[in-house]
C-alpha cells in the first residue's frame, strides 16, 4: 500500500529529545574551542552547530536539542551527542573551568545515557484502553511500517504503549517518517476514526456508502479513476488502453484501490460489510441486492454520494465477493 504521510519533524524531534538546553551564567561567554579533554565535541557538531550560529555556549541558552534536525547533516547520532552535551554542560559547578582539570566535578557518562533514556521513556507514545486492540494488519498504514512494525514484533496498538520515539528510531528502517505515519495512525484511532462501536445499526447500508465516498476521495489520483471507471463497468483492457497501461497494470491498480479502501477506516468497513451479507442473507431466498432494492435500504441519507446505485452495487461486490449482489 502506497501512502503518502506528511512528515512534521517539528512535532517528532521533540518527543525524542525534548531537553531545553541551559547554560549556567559564568559559562555563557565560553567559545566552542574551549571545549576540551571528555568535553570536546565532534567535526561534525561543531559545523552543525556553527552554522546555526552558535559561536559561544551561551548562543546554546534556552534552545531545544530537537531544533538542530533540521540542519543539513545533523543526523540521530549528532543530535545524541548533543543531548549528552547538554546534560553534561548543566552539571559543572558554576565556578568550575572547562578543562580536564574539572573532571572530579563531572558526573558518569552511564549515568547521563540513563538521564537520556528516562527522558525518552517519559515521552513515549501513550495509547488508551479503548484503542490498544486495534491491529496493523487492519489499520491503514504503509507497506514500509507494515514491514517495521512485523519486524519488532507489533501487532496491536497497545504494544507501542509507553515506548519512546527514540527507541523506534534505533531499530532497522525505522526514520522520522515511520515515526509520523505511527503518530498519525495513533491521533485517527483516538479520534474514533476505526470505532465499529460508532456504526449505528440501523443506518449500516447508508453509513457504509458515506464512507466509501469518503475513502474513494482520499485514495491516489489516479487508483482513484481506475476504480470509478471499473465499477462504472469498463474492462481492465478498456480501462488499460483510455489511460495508456496494459489490461494487467490495471487490474493490479483497481486490486490495490479496493485493498486499501477497506482499510481507509480500520475495521469498520469490513465490519460495515459483514453486516450488509448479512441483511441480504435475511432476505427471501432466490433474491439478491440490486440497484432498487439498495435504493430502498439507503433512501435519501446519501444522496451526497456522486456514483449511481450501479456504480455503488459494484463497488460493493467488488469488496466482498461473498455479498449476492445483481444489476437486474
Amino acid at each position: 500500500m502506497n501512502l503518502r504521510v506528511t512528515v512534521d519533524t517539528a512535532v517528532f524531534v521533540p518527543c525524542c529529545f525534548p531537553t531545553t538546553i541551559t547554560i549556567p551564567a559564568p559559562l555563557r561567554y565560553r567559545p566552542l574551542e574551549a571545549l576540551s579533554g571528555n568535553y570536546r565535541i565532534s567535526t561534525r557538531l561543531t559545523h552543525v552547530l556553527h552554522r546555526s550560529g552558535v559561536r559561544v555556549l551561551g548562543d546554546l541558552n534556552g534552545r531545544r536539542v530537537g531544533d538542530f534536525a533540521r540542519k543539513r547533516n545533523c543526523g540521530l547520532k549528532t543530535l545524541r551527542e548533543l543531548d549528552s552535551l547538554s546534560w553534561r554542560v548543566q552539571s559543572w559547578p558554576k565556578k568550575a573551568s572547562i578543562s580536564a582539570d574539572a573532571r572530579c566535578s563531572r558526573r558518569p557518562v552511564g549515568d547521563a545515557r540513563a538521564s537520556h533514556s528516562e527522558a525518552a521513556t517519559a515521552n513515549g507514545f501513550v495509547i488508551p484502553e479503548s484503542v490498544g486492540e486495534l491491529r496493523f494488519d487492519e489499520l491503514p498504514i504503509s507497506k514500509h511500517l507494515a514491514n517495521v512494525a512485523r519486524s519488532i514484533g507489533l501487532r496491536t496498538l497497545a504494544d507501542l504503549d509507553r515506548r519512546s520515539p527514540f527507541e523506534l528510531l534505533q531499530c532497522k528502517a525505522c526514520g522520522w517518517r515511520t515515526l509520523a505515519e505511527i503518530q498519525q495512525v495513533i491521533e485517527r484511532a483516538i479520534c474514533g476514526e476505526f470505532d465499529v462501536g460508532r456504526i449505528d445499526i440501523s443506518n449500516t447500508v447508508a453509513e457504509l456508502l458515506i464512507l466509501l465516498g469518503q475513502g474513494l476521495t482520499k485514495l491516489t489520483p489516479r487508483d482513484r479513476k481506475f476504480l470509478i471507471a471499473r465499477i462504472r463497468g469498463m474492462t481492465f483492457a478498456e480501462i488499460g488502453r483510455r489511460y495508456g497501461f496494459t489490461r494487467a497494470r490495471a487490474h493490479q491498480a483497481v486490486v490495490k484501490a479496493l485493498r486499501t479502501l477497506r482499510k481507509t477506516w480500520g475495521p469498520r468497513i469490513p465490519r460495515l460489510l459483514e453486516m450488509m451479507k448479512v441483511r441480504c442473507l435475511s432476505i427471501p431466498k432466490g433474491s439478491e441486492l440490486t440497484p432498487a432494492l439498495l435504493e430502498k435500504w439507503v433512501g435519501d441519507s446519501s444522496k451526497s454520494f456522486r456514483l449511481s446505485r450501479e456504480a455503488q452495487l459494484r463497488l460493493i461486490a467488488a469488496l466482498d465477493k461473498s455479498i449476492p449482489c445483481s444489476l437486474d
